[in-house]
C-alpha cells in the first residue's frame, strides 16, 4: 500500500500509543503528510514513500536521538514520536502548522508578502537565530532550502519543518541538499553537509528574503535555455559567480529579468551588501573559507531593523542614518530628533520607534530578540517626546528608578541604565 487511508490506526514506537489518520494534507518527493489524531489532539504525520530512505536503521536511530534531544526552539516543527514499520516504511509525528503561516515559495513568487520591511527583517532574524541555536546545540540541518520554512507575513514568525534530516555534528543523514541551495563544496563533492555548509545555504535564504533573487543567477545562467545537470554543477559548484561580485562581471543581473535585485540592491545598507559579497565570494564558495556567521548576520539585521523609521512626511517606511536623512519614498528631508546610543547600535529617535533588548545587550537568544525594552512616544499635542519603559525590569536614570510603564523625557545627555547596560540620548 503506497498511501495511508482515513481511519487507519498506526502504532507508535516506545509504547506511545497510536494515531488515527484523518486525511492527506500534501505530498513531496520523499513522502506524504497527513492530518492525524493523537491523544485527542490534531497533529501532522510525515510518512515516507517506500524506498526513499536508503539506510532505514541509521535514519530511524537518528530520528529517535532527535526526539530524545527535544526541539532547539519552538520554531522547529520537531519530531515528537516515530511509528513502527508498516509496509516496509514508517513515519514520524510532529506539531501541525497553525493558520496564518505560508510557504516560503509563496513569498518568492509574490503570492504573499510581508506587512512591511520590519516584518520582513523579523522573519530573517528569526530564521538566523533559530539556526544559531540549532548549531549551538551541536546539530547541523544538512538540507536547508526554500521548502523548509513557513512564514507569518503579519509578524515575521517562522516555523521550520523537515527536521528529520537534522543530525548531530559528525553524523550524516545521507541527504546532500537541494540544488541552488547547497554549498558549492557539496555540489562538487569536496565536502558533506555540516554547520559551515548550512551557513552558506542560510545566506542564500537571506538573499532571497531581502532581494527576491537568487545570488548566483544572473546573465550567465539566464542565457542557458536548459539548465542541464552538467550546467547546474558548473554554475552552482565548479565556477559559481555572485550576481554582484565586485571583481567578476560575468554574471550581472539582466534588466527586465532580475528587476527585484536591481531595485532592492541599491536600497540595502552597505554593511548588508558587504556581508553578501563576503558570503558569496570566491574565497568562501571555492576555497572553503569562513563565510558570515549567524551572530554576524544577527548584528547586521538588527542594525538594519533599528534604522527603519516611519517617514513623518509620507507615512511610509524608510531607513534613516546620519548619511541618509531623506525618505527613500517621498525623497523629502526628515527633521533630526536625535539618537539613542546603545553599546551596539545607534538608533534614530522617531515616534513609535521600538527599542528591543537585542539592541542593548549582546545576548541574541530568540526570546531576547523579540523582547521590547522601550518605545519612543509623544504626548497628545506632540510637543514632548519620551522613552517608555516596555520591559519588566525598572531602569535607573540619574540615580532614580523608572518602573515598567513609566516614561523618561528624551533630552540630550540623558543616560539610562537597562539590565546593567547604559544607553544615552544624543
Amino acid at each position: 500500500m503506497a498511501e495511508l487511508q482515513a481511519g487507519m490506526k498506526i502504532e507508535l514506537d516506545d509504547n506511545m500509543g497510536n494515531i488515527e489518520v484523518v486525511k492527506k494534507l500534501g505530498e513531496g518527493g520523499q513522502g506524504y503528510v497527513y492530518l492525524v489524531n493523537y491523544l485527542g489532539n490534531q497533529m501532522a504525520l510525515k510518512w515516507y514513500k517506500k524506498g526513499t530512505v536508503r539506510d532505514v536503521p541509521t535514519f530511524r536511530k537518528n530520528l529517535q536521538n532527535n526526539i530524545r534531544e527535544k526541539a532547539p526552539t519552538e520554531s522547529f516543527l520537531w519530531p515528537v514520536a516515530i511509528t513502527k514499520m508498516y509496509y516496509d516504511t514508517f513515519g514520524y509525528l510532529m506539531k501541525l502548522r497553525p493558520s496564518g503561516y505560508y510557504d516560503f515559495s509563496d513569498f518568492l513568487i509574490g503570492k504573499v508578502d510581508f506587512a512591511d520591511v520590519r516584518t520582513m527583517l523579523n522573519a530573517a532574524i528569526n530564521i538566523v537565530d533559530s539556526f544559531r541555536i540549532l548549531h549551538n546545540r551541536g546539530f547541523s540541518y544538512q538540507d536547508l532550502n526554500d521548502g523548509n520554512f513557513f512564514l507569518n507575513p503579519e509578524n515575521g514568525d517562522v516555523l521550520i519543518c523537515d527536521n528529520d534530516n537534522v543530525s548531530q555534528f559528525g553524523e550524516k543523514s545521507g541527504i546532500a541538499g537541494k540544488c541552488r541551495y547547497m554549498a558549492p563544496s557539496i555540489v562538487v563533492g569536496r565536502k558533506t553537509p555540516d554547520k559551515r555548509t548550512d551557513q552558506f545555504s542560510l545566506a542564500v535564504v537571506l538573499f532571497l528574503i531581502l532581494l527576491r533573487n537568487h545570488p548566483l543567477e544572473g546573465e550567465a545562467t539566464q542565457s542557458k535555455a536548459v539548465m542541464t545537470e552538467q550546467r547546474q554543477k558548473r554554475y552552482y559548484g565548479e565556477a559559481p559567480v555572485f550576481i554582484a561580485d565586485p571583481k567578476d562581471t560575468s554574471n550581472r543581473p539582466v534588466k527586465g529579468v532580475h528587476n527585484n535585485f536591481l531595485m532592492r540592491w541599491p536600497q540595502m545598507p552597505e554593511y548588508i551588501r558587504n556581508a553578501f559579497i563576503k558570503a558569496f565570494s570566491r574565497e568562501v564558495m571555492c576555497d572553503d573559507k569562513m563565510g558570515v556567521t549567524e551572530k554576524e548576520w544577527l548584528q547586521f539585521l538588527l542594525r538594519f531593523k533599528a534604522e527603519i523609521i516611519i517617514c513623518p512626511n509620507c507615512g511610509r517606511e524608510t531607513r534613516y542614518t546620519a548619511e541618509n536623512a531623506s525618505c527613500i519614498c517621498c525623497h523629502k528631508p526628515i527633521a533630526h530628533m536625535g539618537w539613542i546610543n546603545t553599546p551596539y547600535f545607534r538608533i534614530p529617535v522617531s515616534p513609535k520607534q521600538e527599542i528591543e533588548m537585542a539592541y542593548i545587550t549582546d545576548c541574541y537568544d530568540q526570546n531576547e530578540c523579540r523582547t521590547l525594552a522601550a518605545k519612543v512616544v509623544q504626548n497628545k499635542t506632540k510637543t514632548k517626546i519620551a522613552l517608555l519603559n516596555k520591559g519588566a525590569e525598572p531602569w535607573r536614570v540619574n540615580g532614580e528608578t523608572v518602573q515598567s510603564g513609566e516614561r523618561v523625557l528624551i533630552q540630550a545627555g540623558v543616560k539610562i541604565q537597562i539590565n546593567n547596560e547604559t544607553i544615552e540620548i544624543q
